[in-house]
């Protein structure tokens, strides 16, 4: 019980310095501090999860990732190739509701922390001419982004979630097939239903020019879906695939080294990369207090209705870390025994799954999350009503594999 309360008080303290403004890149180590405060985490050990948060390998991987998608945005916005990208898939499908969803859906596919950076410069493209408030948009990028991490192999919570399990990742992409179709479909009721008709792109264009815009659409965002391609098919590391995309951008336009220089200077936010920083600090000293698993055994211990446990635990692991990996690491080796043994039963998997990643979605040290809305300059509360309903939606359409696997 300690455990919990110590970390919503943590939690709470996070949201109301977010609410009274204070930025994100402050707010994580201060979170972090206050963490080793209560817990009386000991210097020494304070300063290793410290340096294991910043040195480890998956935490440069993912700094870097983060600034190479930055620097790659950078070109593509001011070489006019992200306005044609828009411009031209708008005229392609006609429906700019179908844009706003389909951009950031796309980016998605690739597994990386920056894709929110990415895409969130798209959906403000595809808006212009709108009437959509900041915190529509900042739904909308937040929401079509992670479409795919319910199902995808190439996503390392599913990758873990498969291998703690024994189950395989086929029988997973079936599982939770429904929270994805629910993404999709009934999350377009709460991301658009307030745009008017008369805010959607109607061109009266025949079917030959639409299908040339669609080709200038994948001539445009040819570096990305290359990098995507790379990725998904080759299992290339997301920084080789950014970076080599960058150099073939940067001979393609033909940059001087001058011109290189300035790019890399005016596309790299110290404030975004400081932001990762300071959220990988407050995972890994979470991580070194023992809290998460010490809310997951008294949970377990409490004799609770086994669905209530599985759908609790992660769902709180979740909010407090904000990652996949991070719920599904602490959590599913305490569940597997509540699961069933030897095979876990694939509804009660789909529930911890699922329950987990809404803590993640409605997590405020979520990196997409946080990147998102400062891009937008969305008020965080007001997302977060934005986002509480068609959460809930996803997490019913665990009644499917319920059903389906009872």
């Amino acid at each position: 019980m300690r455990d919990l309360l110590t970390t919503g008080l943590v939690l709470a303290f996070i949201v109301w310095l977010l609410r009274r403004k204070v930025s994100m890149t402050a707010v994580m180590p201060i979170g972090a501090g206050l963490l080793a405060l209560l817990y009386l985490l000991p210097l020494p050990r304070l300063g290793q999860a410290v340096w294991q948060a910043l040195a480890a390998p998956k935490s440069l991987e993912m700094t870097a990732t983060l600034a190479l998608t930055m620097v790659m945005e950078h070109i593509l916005r001011t070489t006019g190739m992200l306005k044609r990208m828009v411009s031209s898939l708008s005229t392609a499908l006609t429906d700019q509701r179908v844009v706003m969803a389909a951009l950031p859906a796309m980016i998605g596919m690739l597994p990386s922390p920056g894709g929110a950076v990415f895409s969130a410069p798209m959906v403000g493209e595809a808006a212009k001419g709108t009437t959509i408030s900041p915190e529509q948009k900042a739904l909308i990028n937040y929401w079509y982004r992670h479409i795919w991490e319910y199902i995808s192999p190439l996503y390392p919570g599913i990758i873990l979630a498969a291998g703690l399990t024994g189950l395989s990742t086929q029988q997973l992409f079936v599982a939770h097939l429904p929270f994805a179709l629910t993404v999709t479909l009934g999350g377009a009721w709460f991301c658009f239903r307030d745009i008017p008709a008369a805010q959607q792109t109607a061109l009266d264009e025949p079917a030959g020019g639409r299908l040339r815009q669609f080709g200038t659409f994948l001539l445009m965002a040819a570096p990305i879906l290359i990098s995507l391609g790379l990725v998904v098919a080759f299992k290339v590391s997301p920084v080789v695939a950014l970076g080599g995309g960058i150099v073939t951008l940067f001979l393609a336009h033909r940059y001087r080294p001058g011109q290189i220089l300035t790019t890399l200077a005016a596309s790299l936010s110290a404030k975004a990369l400081l932001l990762v920083a300071g959220i990988m600090i407050f995972q890994e000293v979470l991580r070194a207090t023992g809290a998460l698993a010490g809310i997951s055994s008294f949970f377990v211990a409490s004799q609770l209705p086994i669905p209530l446990l599985v759908a609790l635990i992660p769902f709180i692991a979740g909010l407090m870390t904000g990652l996949t990996v991070g719920y599904v690491g602490i959590t599913f080796p305490l569940l597997l025994p509540l699961m069933g043994t030897p095979t876990p039963s694939l509804w009660l998997e789909a529930l911890a799954f699922a329950s987990g990643f809404a803590g993640v979605m409605l997590s405020p040290v979520h990196l997409c999350f946080v990147l998102t809305r400062e891009f937008f300059g969305a008020d965080t509360v007001q997302v977060y009503h934005r986002l509480v309903a068609p959460s809930l939606l996803v997490l019913a359409a665990a009644l499917v594999p319920w059903l389906i696997y009872r």
